[in-house]
């Protein structure tokens, strides 16, 4: 098993601050994926909404404010204390509700979801482990909700190029990379593709032309594609 696919892992990622993919702040991929469903007429207030691989919870915390009841997981104890802690001290002017998961994601027992937002969790996962993360989501996202999330996209001959599809300046382990070609084949048996793009709100420090929004919707029961 690789290292990055381990609780300890991740833990120490945190402990010592080696946590470049936190902005502090909600992040303007997630956000744009955001807007793009109130312009279809779906609010997060009162929905049930997953964060996985939530870290700090910036994007947790924002979707908290704004009304979701959400579920919040990570492998990391100290990020997840981190937010809950953040939560307690504002908890009396928030809207809705946060439920903290500290483990594994696949070992998480997870209720219907109305919508789950991911920030970069695909590229942060084992490519080995991508085709259960997407059935995990599909498991869980009640038919018609939605998954959104900001993906790092690479056109086919840049990813060809990587060792072991990763991004990482050492050029092994996350993030990794991935195609549209490659995440439109494992979301679409399960999901309608609403939209795929380029974000246009990145922050500056993060790897510009490579954050895309996703807008996926859970396809109805019986309308399942084949694999």
């Amino acid at each position: 098993m690789p290292e990055w696919s381990t609780s300890q892992y991740w833990q120490r990622r945190f402990l010592e601050g080696d946590t470049p993919w936190e902005l502090h702040a909600p992040s303007g991929v997630l956000m744009e994926a955001l807007y793009a469903l109130e312009g279809i007429g779906f609010t997060v207030a009162g929905k049930r909404i997953l964060c996985p691989g939530c870290g700090r919870g910036a994007d947790a915390f924002e979707l908290v404010r704004r009304g979701g009841q959400v579920v919040a997981v990570d492998w990391s104890e100290e990020a997840i204390n981190a937010l809950r802690e953040r939560y307690e001290s504002a908890r009396n002017s928030l809207v809705g509700t946060l439920e903290l998961i500290q483990g594994d994601l696949f070992e998480s027992s997870l209720e219907m979801i109305d919508l789950v937002c991911e920030h970069t969790l695909f590229c942060a996962i084992d490519p080995a482990a991508r085709l259960r993360y997407v059935e995990l989501m599909a498991g869980c996202i009640r038919p018609g909700g939605y998954l959104v999330g900001n993906f790092f996209i690479v056109g086919e001959e840049e990813v060809a190029q990587l060792k072991d599809l990763s991004l990482a300046r050492e050029g092994r382990g996350p993030p990794f990379a991935t195609t549209v070609t490659e995440l439109k084949g494992l979301l679409e048996p399960y999901f309608i593709e609403r939209a795929l793009r380029p974000g246009s709100n990145s922050a500056p420090n993060r790897r510009q032309g490579i954050e895309w929004v996703g807008l996926f919707e859970r396809r109805a029961p019986g309308l399942v594609t084949p694999t």
